[in-house]
Order: C-alpha cells, then structure tokens, then sequence
C-alpha cells in the first residue's frame, strides 16, 4: 500500500488568525489535508511574525465574500468563536467545528481579543515562574496559544474520529486558556494549600530543589542537574565524594525533602562550591559516569549546530521566493506508516482563490454531537514519571478505558504530590511483577483487548520484560504503539537519564529566558507537558489512518522533537529575519508599553490592547478558567484528600475525567474481568 499522510482526502476550513488555530491546523497539512486558509484582504494579523511561515506552511490561502459554498465543503472547520460555530454548523451539518476563543466562550473575558502575555498573566503562568523577587514573570515564550495549537490538533483529530468510528459531527471548543491549562496539566488546590501562592523562590530563577536545578561551573559556564529520585540524588552524592550527607539528620527525605528552608539553607551552598571547583566538561563528564541527569546549558544556535538536533532532522530548509533559505522545525512526530508531506511555502494572501473554487469536494456524513469520541477503546499505560502518564490522561479525558499497569514499587512519582492524580486522571490501575511468566500473561490477555500500549522504558528494559514492539504486536497485530524516548534517534544519548529541564536546558529556553543575565529553569514543565500532546494526537490519527486503511504503526515522539515543536516561531530563520525576544532578570516585560506594573499592591500585565490582572492561585484558581468549566473537583484523590485539578480542556468531548487510581485499585476488577 503507498504510504500517505494520514489526512489525505480530509479538507480543513481555517477561518482563524494568530497562532492556537493555525498551528492546529498545520499538524493535518503535514499529514496531508486540504487546510484552504480563509482570509479577509488584508490577511491573517499573524503574517508579519516570522513563526507565520511555519505555523501556516502546505496550506492554500483564498478571499472570499461569501463563505457558504465552501463551507459545505468542508470536512473540518476552525472558527473562532461560538457564534460562528453555530453560523457554520447550518451550513456543514456533518462537519467536525472546533472554536478557538482566545478567553472561551464564558466568564467576563468572553469572546474579547487577548494576546499570549494577557493569558499567561491571567493563568498562573506569570506568577508561578520562580524568581527572586516576589511578582509576576513575562516568560518571553507564547506558552498557552503553543499549547492550545497542540491541543486543538488533538481535539480536530478526536472530531474526526468520532465520525469516522461512531458517525458523530461534533463541535469542540479549545481556548487560549485551556492551552494555559493544558501546559499546567498538574496543577491543583487542596485545602492545605494557602489560596495565594509564593511566586519567589530562594534559589530565584534556578528553581526551589537543590538537586534539580542549574549550577555555574569553575568555567563560568552553566549545566543542569536533574535528580528528581533517591536513586538519581545518591549517585550524586557518589559523584561529589560527599556520601556523608545521606547520614546529615538535618538533610532528611531527599531530594524533594530538601526544599524546605532549612535543609535548602544548608546543602546550598554545598553543592554551588563543589561545582566550582571544575569546568563544566568536567562536571558532565563526571557525573554522566555516575549515572546523574545532567545536561550543559546551551543556546538555541548551540543547540541546532549539535549532533542531537541533527540526528533528528528537527530542521528543514526550503526557498522562499521573498525570504531566501528559509528554515523551520520538521514536524513534531513520525508516523511510520504516513510520512510528513514535504515542506511548501506558506501561501500569499488570497494565492489560491481561483483554484480552491473551481474544485468540487463532498466530505464526509455525519450527525449529531455524540459522547467522548474514544468511548470503546483502551489503552494499556506502562509508562511513569510525567510525560509518559500524562499521554494517557488525555486519551481517558476522550474517554478512552486507560489501565496503569505499575510494578510492586509503584510509579516513582506516585508519592511525588498531589501533582500526580492530575498527571494519571482517570484511569485504572493494577501491580504487575512483568518479571514473572504469571503476570505478564495477564498483561498479554488485557493487551489483546485493547487498542494502545504506551511506554517509555529506558533502553533494553521493553525486551527484558517481554514488551518489546515485536512481542506485543504478535498478540495483537494492529496495536498502536507509542514510543517516546527522550533523545529521540539519538543513540549516543539512549542511556541519558531525560526530564524536561534537561531538554528545556538543552534547547535554549534557559537561556533565552535568562537573555544576558543567568539561565531560567521554567516552571511550567513544557516538555512534560506538550510532548503528551503531541504524542496523544499521534495515537488518535494512528487509530483514525487504521479504521480508514486496516493499517497499524507506531507513534514516535521524543522530548528533543518537542523543544522544537514547543519554539516553533523562535526557530524560524531566514537571513533578514527580526531578532528573537529575549528575557532577563526576574524579566517584566520587553517594554514599559508591554510589562508588568505593580498598582495599589496588585499586579497587572499592561499592553496596548489593554490591561489584565494577575493570577496568584494558579491555573485552578483562574477566575477565566472556573468560568469556562476547565477546573474539576475530586472529593478524594489517592492519598491527598480533596483536591482541584486541571478537568476536561476540550469542551464538548465529554465530562471531567475522575480522579488518578489509588495503588493497585482495580486488580480485583481487572482479574475478573480478564481471566
């Protein structure tokens, strides 16, 4: 069978501008849709941006009067708000709408135009950015529309196949500020919280964990240190000769014990000294042998001129009529049965109005809203930490059944926080020793029922424990897999421990936050974050491309794909291309007409569209986020009590998903229902 985007055939209507709708809509012209860029004369506000050339490449661009014709052609449309999706849905009753108001479609903030930095400030992004003074952050990148891009292509892909498997034509709503959300999938409020959070941090822009964080080393040049587990922090203290301190009583419950002031007072200035002592080279080369997270802190010129982005392909080049060589991240995933199309120019205003009209397309039926557009599937989660976990939790959101297979030591972070029943909502779990014959046959009878397997095994561990892509296709062959190694094709890297700082260190958002002062380790965790989007649409179109062609893949992701994906604007280059922002220390602003003002002891974010108040609850404590329904309560959680979590972000697509599984919960259910 001749390998085709996974969307060839589909017509994708955008009637948006900006960035959240248009990158949505860019992930199905790269699997081959038919995305026709509906514009006024004057064309999308976004065009003068560079990012414009990435976010809206293989498209087609028309003007015209009267929409009505080609909207009936249509099999996706995106508008921009809910008076125009229920204008289009008279007009394209079988077609998939999703909207994409920048504030939602509720609250006081409905349907106004809003920027990035307005949401950000309005969402506990601005606040929650450690700092060392007390006040909002401009973190310089544009993370909720990014986030709500991502998660529109998923909600567009979730449409499609709840019309395809159930004969549903949905209409969704994802907004700026679920794309806020979606970054912050695990935030939360429990009644032990003060309402009010800290915005500063001792460390300041390194972070609140001496052992998970950014150091200078004796060279004046800076490396992260990612040591989020005991295992991780006592090769370490291996590393440093300074065994001594696990028997410190003041130094108890490491690594995440020592965020309290006094042990942080203490083992500080420890560790800044000994790192002192060696140049970084030293330092990684060191600690690498120890087996300690780490990775050097590099600009994002440094970073596209290395082995790992290479190996990657992350970059592409084309020319550009206007811009000369023009290059851009590849696509974010591979599909290993539906190739990326390759890379076209993003269209001049209007370029394709003549031709798009003169063609015929009859899209595909469809009727009525429908209920979550995964109900009767199932996945199989293998996966821990956050960004394997939090895949899932976005396919039980769609209502998809998600079973947490964990072994008898549970998931690491189980006992991390309350953040992680935000990172595994929804699901069912049971304990497996995969090790014995028993209980990995009783893996093998759940994974013969079930549509996806996700995992992210370090190297070698999927064989060991008889879960290796060969083995678990040949108990069922259309199963769609899920693999997303931290350095992706990268095999010099493939034993490297990866967390998002060490990506977000790698890829240049330390450093372009920092600007020329010290590097920002970002508090939103962006590769944790948008990596399971990514990876989640991935999965829904592998499910779509096998009810449409009987074919099955695999579903490639990485952390390193997603610092690419996660900067897509920033890494536009073309030779007159305008500099990129920039930060600073504890950075409020690029200008006084855009920045952060302190009034009456409040803060606001003050632009020239206007004025917004800062949020300093988080994300869950959002007045826009409550209003548009995106925060849900679980009454219990495993182990926290009540808690308030990121709910369901793609309005439309079915309830708020239930609280994350307590340890081993269901196995009574699950052997029942298997044996």
């Amino acid at each position: 069978m001749t390998e085709v985007g996974a969307y060839t055939g589909i017509r994708v209507l955008e009637m948006v501008e900006g960035i959240a709708g248009p990158y949505a809509t860019r992930f199905f012209a790269d699997q081959g849709s038919d995305v026709i860029k509906v514009e006024e004369q004057r064309g999308d506000y976004y065009r003068k941006d560079p990012g414009f050339q990435a976010i809206n490449r293989n498209k087609r661009s028309v003007v015209v009067a009267d929409d009505s014709d080609l909207v009936a052609t249509a099999d996706v449309v995106v508008v921009p708000n809910q008076f125009e999706a229920n204008r289009i849905r008279g007009l394209a009753p079988g077609s998939v709408i999703v909207s994409f108001p920048t504030w939602g479609s509720q609250g006081p903030m409905a349907n106004r135009r809003g920027s990035a930095a307005q949401v950000a400030a309005m969402t506990g992004i601005a606040w929650n950015q450690v700092s060392w003074s007390e006040g909002p952050v401009h973190v310089v990148l544009p993370l909720a529309s990014y986030g709500a891009g991502m998660l529109g292509a998923l909600a567009i892909a979730a449409g499609l196949y709840a019309r395809e498997a159930h004969g549903f034509a949905p209409t969704y709503e994802v907004s700026d500020v679920a794309g806020a959300g979606v970054m912050q999938v695990g935030d939360f409020w429990s009644p032990e919280t003060t309402q009010e959070r800290d915005g500063s941090s001792p460390l300041g822009p390194a972070g609140r964990a001496p052992a998970y964080r950014p150091f200078r080393a004796g060279d004046d040049r800076w490396f992260f240190v990612a040591c989020g587990t005991r295992r991780f922090y006592e090769s370490l203290l291996n590393a440093l000769d300074r065994v001594d301190l696990l028997e410190d009583p003041d130094l108890s419950n490491p690594p995440w014990g020592l965020i309290e002031p006094d042990p942080l007072a203490k083992i500080t200035p420890i560790f800044e000294n000994l790192f002192s002592k060696r140049s970084r080279e030293e330092w990684i080369e060191l600690l690498r042998a120890h087996d300690v997270p780490c990775q050097p802190i590099q600009t994002r010129a440094e970073f596209l001129g290395s082995d790992l982005a290479r190996s990657n392909e992350l970059m592409a080049t084309i020319q550009h009529p206007e811009l000369g060589p023009l290059s851009m991240p590849t696509q974010p995933l591979i599909l290993d049965a539906c190739p990326a199309e390759l890379i076209r120019v993003a269209p001049k205003v209007g370029e394709h109005t003549r031709q798009v009209l003169a063609e015929a397309h009859v899209p595909a039926s469809g009727s009525g809203q429908g209920g979550p557009p995964l109900a009767g599937t199932r996945a199989i989660d293998l996966a821990s930490f956050i960004a394997g976990p939090v895949i899932t939790r976005h396919l039980a959101m769609l209502g998809s059944d998600v079973i947490k297979v964990e072994p008898a030591e549970g998931d690491p972070f189980r006992t991390f926080s309350p953040m992680f029943n935000g990172w595994n909502q929804g699901k069912r779990a049971v304990t497996l020793d995969l090790k014995t014959q028993t209980d990995r046959d009783f893996l093998y009878r759940m994974i013969s029922d079930s549509d996806v397997v996700v995992e992210n095994f370090r190297p070698g561990v999927a064989e060991r424990l008889g879960c290796s892509s060969a083995e678990l296709r040949q108990i069922r062959p259309d199963v769609v897999l899920v693999k997303s190694p931290g350095y992706g094709a990268d095999q010099s890297r493939a034993s490297q421990p990866a967390f998002d700082p060490l990506l977000q260190a790698l890829g240049g958002m330390m450093a372009a936050q920092g600007g020329d002062d010290e590097p920002v380790f970002l508090t939103v965790p962006v590769h944790d974050a948008a990596t399971p989007i990514i990876a989640a649409f991935g999965v829904v179109t592998a499910m779509y491309h096998r009810l449409r062609t009987g074919q099955t893949q695999t579903v490639h992701t990485s952390l390193v794909q997603t610092t690419a994906a996660a900067q897509v604007a920033e890494f536009v280059h073309y030779e007159a291309r305008p500099e990129v922002a920039q930060g600073g220390f504890d950075h409020k602003g690029p200008d006084q007409d855009n920045c952060f003002i302190e009034q009456d002891g409040s803060w606001i974010w003050s632009e020239p569209l206007g004025q917004v108040p800062v949020e300093t609850k988080g994300f869950v404590g959002s007045e826009v986020a409550l209003a548009n329904g995106l925060v849900c309560e679980h009454l219990e959680s495993p182990g926290w009590g009540p808690l308030n979590q990121v709910g369901q972000l793609i309005k439309g697509a079915g309830p708020h998903p239930e609280r994350a599984p307590r340890f081993n919960e269901h196995e009574t259910e699950l052997r029942s229902e298997f044996d």
